[in-house]
């Protein structure tokens, strides 16, 4: 009945995507929603695709800072891996030691980084027309858009396929507590282990993990609409 009314979710994702593009005229972000969205009804394997990771100094979007981004494009069904990149964020501030344990991104590394504002205008160019894939999006696009309100002052609207809401839509099951990390998942799909908490690393895993989902569950034909982040 919702979707009847309403549209459905990609519809909801344009008119919010709309409203979100009218609240500014210039820069990265303006130019970002300049370029629209991808067409949410085709096949996933005919829309262009970025699975991205971000590594953060906390989980709170509100309060802590993005340090990195790593991502990886895919086209055509296939991972294009002379598209991977990682770009790292000028911390504003001492790290949260407690982060650096995880990450790994020491202050030295950070504050050798690019600025934060020319940092995000590149990862908004990286994102433009695509559908992004995460694990556990939440995190990206919580900080995505709070980035670019604190430094355009509208919000970050985005496509976002999310693989671990995947794995509970399609592959539901009892697990143990951790069991949809994304090394685990890896690990049910006979995917190599990889270092965790590496941005570019992260998203590769990704981009892995999602193109294995698609096969297990046959769904390598399925438009975006259906795969988008409830």
């Amino acid at each position: 009945m919702f979707d009847r009314l309403f549209g459905g979710p990609e519809r909801q994702l344009e008119r919010a995507f709309e409203r979100a593009s009218a609240k500014i005229s210039s820069g990265p972000l303006a130019d970002y929603y300049a370029r629209g969205l991808p067409d949410l009804k085709a096949e996933v394997s005919e829309v262009p695709l970025l699975a991205i990771d971000l590594e953060t100094d906390g989980l709170d979007s509100s309060r802590d800072m993005i340090l990195e981004s790593g991502s990886v494009a895919l086209d055509m069904g296939s991972i294009q891996g002379g598209s991977a990149r990682r770009i790292r964020f000028r911390a504003e501030r001492p790290l949260n030691a407690e982060a650096v344990v995880i990450h790994s991104i020491t202050d030295d590394e950070a504050a050798d980084a690019l600025p934060a504002e020319e940092a995000l205008a590149l990862v908004l160019e990286q994102c433009t027309g695509r559908v992004l894939v995460a694990h556990f999006a939440e995190i990206e696009a919580g900080f995505l858009d709070a980035a670019c309100r604190k430094r355009y002052g509208a919000p970050f609207v985005a496509p976002f396929i999310c693989t671990m809401q995947l794995e509970a839509r399609w592959f539901p099951r009892s697990r143990a507590r951790d069991g949809l990390r994304l090394g685990k998942l890896r690990s049910q799909y006979g995917l190599p282990p990889y270092r965790a908490h590496d941005g570019l690393t992260d998203a590769l895993a990704c981009a892995e993990v999602f193109l294995a989902q698609l096969a297990y569950a046959k769904r390598e034909r399925a438009p975006v609409a259906e795969l988008l982040r409830s």
